[in-house]
């Protein structure tokens, strides 16, 4: 062979290596020579390990993203970055951040709920300059969400990584046999539901809950109280979710139970998994809860076979003609001052957030026990790919979420909420909603007055 066909080969050989490389994961660069998800290239924190404050890796999100940062990941191969993901109970996770926030230095990233926030957000790291550099579009995230990771002074120090709205769920099978139309209202679900008893005999026309369990039976009391024009705290931070429109909103929200009659009376004692249980089980056509719940609608071990493939969407009902405005619900990411790695920290937090790397695991149902439709910015909501392999819900949860709204960011939340899921659940149970109100906001007032938010 001559020397210009040796060169040739040569040449050949180094081509067909470096697509091989490439193919294999191994190198990941674009047209530019530049890593992807604005990662810094060259490796500058090559052999940091990181600790990641989480918890419930048995979520399909976080059980994706975990390998995805894991050793030998496609994260570690760009940065050279190891992760450790904690898996804290739910239950026990608040105090650990808590604790954490105030006497330690063991984590160096955290993921929070968003009412824990205020208690939790002057030990973290703001984040505006880093965001700023790395041209991160928080135009593209739900404002509830923004808000939600931002502290007091409009520092934010959590970028959204897990987020839900809303969603009616509703028997496709019996909305049309019954030829119902899809509730946009509370009013219209009332209306709906009676037919459906009335028509179906044994079914139940929603499934409530109204159990005392970490707040949940008051993602759908709020939804009445802010649809009616009420809310929880004025802007000097005073209850008023006892006013008229409070007493109205709350009223409805209770009669849904006791005086229509339309939800099974155990609802007291349901919460969102046993009120979930009465649609998977074919006992109810309806029910609202978070959009993450369409990928067990969507599990033929978890329905039984007369629900599945029979379960439609849509956003969660508003009240009467004033636009809906439900609860959004968010887990922000951030830095713990403490942590002496928080460069490192930021390049995961950027990666995690990211919407090729969320557009990714939302498109994934290679494994239905981990498949999730969960992503937080409205371009991957609205993404067609995600949306094909999510049935539209996506899209349906981004119209939600842009007139959504997030609890009171106060550091008394955690005492104002045991105040309210009592109430609500005694009223559920019988007590007078006006009365019960009144006493709840006194309750609510002395620990304003205590925590010094006024006088």
């Amino acid at each position: 062979m001559n020397k210009v066909g040796k060169a040739f080969w040569k040449r050949l050989g180094l081509a067909l290596g470096l697509i091989l490389v490439l193919a294999l994961g191994l190198v990941s660069v674009n047209a530019q020579g530049s890593i992807p998800y604005e990662l810094k290239p060259g490796k500058p924190y090559n052999g940091t390990k990181i600790k990641f404050l989480i918890c419930c890796l048995a979520a399909g999100q976080f059980a994706q993203l975990s390998k995805l940062t894991g050793e030998g990941s496609e994260f570690q191969q760009l940065t050279g970055i190891t992760v450790e993901w904690e898996n804290t109970p739910y239950e026990s996770l608040q105090q650990k951040i808590l604790v954490e926030a105030t006497t330690g230095n063991t984590y160096d990233a955290v993921a929070w709920v968003d009412a824990w926030g205020e208690a939790i957000k002057p030990y973290l790291l703001p984040l505006n300059d880093r965001i700023k550099a790395d041209k991160i579009d928080l135009k593209d995230y739900p404002s509830a969400y923004i808000q939600a990771g931002s502290d007091a002074q409009g520092n934010i120090v959590g970028l959204p990584l897990r987020g839900h709205p809303l969603i009616l769920f509703y028997r496709k099978d019996i909305f049309d046999e019954l030829k119902l139309s899809v509730p946009k209202t509370w009013q219209e679900v009332i209306r709906a539901a009676q037919t459906i008893q009335e028509k179906k005999p044994g079914m139940m026309g929603i499934a409530m809950y109204y159990k005392v369990n970490a707040g949940q039976n008051l993602f759908l009391w709020v939804s009445h109280l802010w649809g009616n024009g009420g809310d929880i705290l004025d802007k000097n931070y005073h209850p008023i979710f006892n006013d008229e429109r409070g007493v109205q909103a709350t009223q409805a929200y209770i009669d849904l139970l006791r005086k229509y009659k339309v939800t099974s009376p155990a609802a007291t004692t349901y919460a969102e998994t046993e009120s979930s249980t009465e649609m998977f089980q074919g006992r109810a056509a309806m029910w609202v809860g978070w959009w993450w719940y369409w990928a067990r609608f969507s599990d033929p071990k978890t329905v039984v076979p007369q629900v599945l493939g029979k379960v439609g969407f849509a956003p969660a009902p508003g009240w009467g003609n004033n636009p809906p405005q439900t609860y959004a619900l968010v887990w922000p990411i951030g830095i713990f001052k403490n942590s002496k790695k928080a460069d490192a920290a930021w390049e995961f937090i950027k990666y995690v957030t990211n919407t090729d790397v969320q557009k990714k695991v939302a498109s994934n149902r290679s494994d239905p026990a981990v498949a999730d439709n969960t992503i937080v910015t409205f371009s991957g909501m609205e993404d067609p790919k995600v949306n094909e392999a999510n049935g539209g819900i996506p899209k349906v949860g981004a119209e939600v979420l842009r007139t959504a709204r997030t609890l009171p960011l106060v550091r008394t939340w955690a005492e104002i909420q045991s105040v309210l899921e009592v109430g609500i659940n005694q009223m559920a149970n019988g007590a007078d909603v006006r009365e019960t109100l009144n006493r709840m906001a006194k309750d609510v007032d002395a620990i304003q007055k205590r925590a010094g938010y006024y006088k």
